[in-house]
């Protein structure tokens, strides 16, 4: 296939898992401000260090009400962090591969579009927030679930799942990594409502059954950091992501460079964590693995993508 094709494809798995884990995140974090008392100093500004969007905020107010940031995460089409923005690039890169890819996909990109025009504006107001973004993310799985079960697997399958998985990891590793955060501000409080905390982690994943199902019964903070990063069976965790990346790379031609970054990133991994809940150590991990996740990307466009 020709390059900017699966360039075309490729981001496409990136924006559409993008929109979906923007939905997600945001709606459990409303759920988690709902849960936990103000003692624990959870704020929304803090939503916004997820998407590594910080300085982006502050420019637009100084204030960053949670009006401001909804908008700024769901509805501001300027915003490159927005739901809006990640749904329209997804419909953009769907639309002209259309020749690669179902018809039905298509179809339902252009309606999740048409859906985010008309609601996502009232979600970022207070509006009927939950069930705007249980639809948003409702759409994705069902596109996805048209690529994944309709697609041939060949090329511009794999060129979707790299890409899907490598965001995936990304956005995974950012939940993480803010939970740690909370550790570093106020272990104390955290550990007195670390239950409510790691449990709305697991939610933002749906990985909350599964890790009751083969984990432990209990929700215990480092128990669901290793299960996010170490667990090869359960397809949001980090681990699993990069053995999916690792294998679509395999079915690639001239994916050994991809592959060996991708082997490097595995090898990163830490085997066991530390039954001690060490906040900064588990936030200077995740940064790690979002640059060597950054670094596996550019690995991808220097092997398969023209220059920009």
């Amino acid at each position: 296939m020709l390059s900017r094709a699966a360039e075309r494809v490729y981001w496409l798995g990136r924006y559409i898992e993008r929109a979906e884990n923007t939905a997600r995140i945001v709606q459990q974090y409303s759920q988690l401000l709902l849960d936990l008392p103000e003692e624990v100093g959870v704020e929304w500004q803090d939503l916004v260090a997820i998407f590594g969007a910080d300085d982006n905020v502050e420019a637009a107010s100084a204030g960053a009400r949670e009006r401001t940031i909804l908008n700024f995460l769901l509805a501001d089409p300027l915003s490159s962090s927005s739901l809006a923005h990640s749904i329209r690039m997804a419909r953009d890169n769907i639309r002209n591969s259309r020749d690669l890819l179902p018809q039905e996909a298509w179809e339902n990109a252009n309606e999740l579009h048409q859906y985010a025009k008309a609601h996502l504006s009232s979600a970022s107001q207070g509006r009927n927030r939950f069930e705007i973004l249980s639809d948003c993310i409702g759409r994705c799985q069902q596109i996805n679930g048209i690529l994944i079960g309709t697609m041939s697997h060949a090329s511009p399958f794999h060129f979707l799942s790299l890409g899907q998985n490598i965001e995936r990891a990304d956005m995974t590793s950012r939940i993480i990594d803010v939970a740690a955060a909370y550790l570093q501000q106020n272990e104390a409080l955290v550990m007195r409502y670390g239950s409510t905390l790691w449990t709305n982690v697991l939610k933002s994943v749906s990985g909350f059954q599964m890790y009751r199902q083969y984990c432990q019964p209990e929700v215990e903070g480092m128990a669901v950091i290793d299960f996010l990063v170490n667990d090869t069976a359960f397809p949001r965790a980090i681990g699993a992501c990069i053995e999916r990346a690792r294998a679509n790379a395999g079915a690639l031609p001239h994916g050994d460079a991809v592959r060996g970054s991708l082997d490097e990133l595995l090898a990163f991994l830490p085997s066991t964590l530390a039954t001690e809940l060490a906040g900064a150590e588990v936030s200077r991990l995740m940064d790690k693995l979002q640059v060597e996740l950054a670094g596996v990307h550019q690995v991808v466009v220097g092997t398969w993508f023209p220059p920009a």
